[in-house]
């Protein structure tokens, strides 16, 4: 099969949950079919990461697309009825590239994320998979409550805009694809419940090894990209909320908030002595070998989140919310919605050094028997061929 891969963003190096997803997706089709993967890039810099990974397609093509000329396009975008989204990324120019390519003769074209439907072509001859990953909507109608100022505005505004365009899109795709039932179940509101297939994610366990043992009991972390709104306020959230508890318990104890490009807020909340913001590092493997616990009070976001399927395969328990254990097995994850409730689940842990122990196991077993790419993207072959002959 030929396909032609859209992704906004070049998945290289896969630093970050939609880079990742993309990857391994690019990754498992080009053993199988010839890959044309065809992304945007702010400059052309980027071309250079390409370069190492150029094994995972046939063929490379890029599009510029600078953010000030985004930035332009949101502004124009503001009395539209499309997702300001929609607009950042778009570009006559890599319309027509795509247009244009298409006339070489391609099988499947495969769009990864809402952003980039508007590239789906109508040429009902060509077989069309959308990777929508997660319900977009469902995260901004969870993120209304915690909005302020302009933004509350923006995120009502997008809100509505997003989920009328999820459900076209759909509409336009062959399969769409959802990393939860959770997601898929929030959009499929009258879609033919056959074009929405469900593809989780998987961690590289090579890569992320179980590590039981030599963890810091003062030591708590939080993983995740921290230029995302559902990521910064959980950990103002437990910040606020939840250390102060703790630190009654463990006045000692360290929080570690991991990720790239945190905002102004959370680099306000470093104080080098309780709470450390790291930013970008090359790998959050020492980071979770070391905590006790991976705290993600998630209140809002949808899917399900990498970093916790990354500490449950380090060995690492994890506490989270209701919310962030959509798609997982409440068994294998300490679930609490309460900042009180968070702080008794992280003190037994710390205080039970066998419980710890059990839970670390079980979650390591739970990850290796559902959470693989090998397992996980199996699911992939089946959309594609099956989607391409309806």
């Amino acid at each position: 099969m030929k396909i032609l891969f859209l992704t906004s963003r070049l998945p290289f190096p896969p630093v970050g949950g939609d880079k990742l997803r993309t990857f391994n997706f690019i990754k498992y089709l080009k053993q199988k079919h010839y890959l044309t993967l065809m992304s945007f890039i702010e400059e052309q810099s980027e071309l250079e990461c390409a370069a190492e990974y150029q094994g995972y397609y046939d063929k490379l093509m890029t599009v510029t697309l600078p953010k000030f000329v985004s930035y332009k396009n949101c502004l124009k975008g503001l009395i539209s009825s499309k997702p300001l989204q929609i607009h950042y990324y778009y570009s006559p120019r890599m319309k027509s590239l795509i247009k244009k390519e298409l006339k070489n003769g391609y099988d499947t074209v495969f769009c990864h994320l809402i952003r980039m439907a508007q590239y789906l072509p109508v040429n009902n001859g060509i077989n069309k998979v959308l990777d929508l990953t997660d319900a977009i909507s469902l995260n901004y109608q969870r993120s209304r409550r915690f909005r302020r100022g302009l933004f509350s505005m923006i995120n009502l505004i997008e809100s509505r805009r997003v989920w009328n365009y999820e459900r076209a899109a759909i509409g336009r795709a062959n399969v769409s694809l959802f990393i939860s039932d959770v997601d898929a179940n929030f959009l499929l509101n009258g879609h033919d419940a056959r074009k929405i297939k469900v593809v989780p994610n998987g961690v590289d366990l090579a890569k992320f090894q179980f590590h039981c043992n030599g963890y810091d009991e003062n030591t708590i972390a939080f993983v995740g990209n921290m230029r995302t709104f559902p990521n910064s306020d959980a950990v103002k959230y437990f910040v606020v909320r939840v250390l102060p508890l703790l630190k009654w318990f463990r006045p000692e104890l360290k929080f570690y908030v991991v990720g790239n490009e945190p905002t102004i807020e959370v680099l306000r909340l470093h104080d080098g002595k309780h709470i450390f913001v790291t930013g970008y590092v090359d790998s959050v493997i020492p980071y979770l070998q070391r905590s006790v616990v991976m705290a993600a009070p998630m209140r809002a976001g949808a899917g399900i989140q990498n970093k916790i399927l990354e500490a449950m395969a380090v060995g690492t328990p994890v506490v989270t919310t209701s919310i962030g254990v959509e798609g997982l097995d409440r068994d294998v994850i300490k679930v609490a919605d309460t900042p009180e409730e968070m702080c008794q689940h992280i003190v037994a842990l710390i205080k039970d050094k066998e419980a710890r122990r059990k839970k670390s196991i079980q979650a390591r077993k739970y990850i290796e028997a559902n959470f693989t790419w090998e397992k996980n993207l199996k699911n992939l072959d089946e959309c594609l061929f099956n989607s391409h002959s309806e």
